[in-house]
């Protein structure tokens, strides 16, 4: 019995021990980690800051795009809606040239 009490203080003084010499270890690695990653983000924010300018500059104009291109859609679909009114519009100014014509003319002021 005393000599499993030895082994288990034995045991625990060992572990005590590997906590003692880890601890530090792990904690150098996660330091080294951290700066490691803030490093690689300072180094590559420019990239990123291009990218998301380029992204934004892109966006805009493919909804630009998109815009003149519904626009023009709806310009054709206005103008094929004026199609029909045509032969109406041409009796109209048929109809204004003659009676334009037909009107007795007004003759120049005569200067002294």
């Amino acid at each position: 019995m005393v000599e499993l009490a030895g082994v288990l203080v034995l045991l625990g003084a060992l572990f005590t021990l590997l906590v003692l010499l880890a601890a530090p270890l792990i904690l150098a690695f996660f330091l080294v980690a951290t700066l490691l990653r803030l490093v690689f983000f300072v180094i590559f924010l420019p990239f990123r800051i291009l990218g998301w300018t380029v992204g934004i500059g892109l966006g805009a104009l493919g909804l630009a795009l998109k815009g003149a291109f519904l626009a023009g859609i709806v310009a054709l679909l206005i103008l094929a809606g004026f199609v029909p009114l045509i032969p109406i519009l041409l009796l109209g100014g048929l109809v204004y040239l003659l009676v334009r014509s037909a009107r007795r003319r007004e003759a120049p002021p005569v200067s002294a």
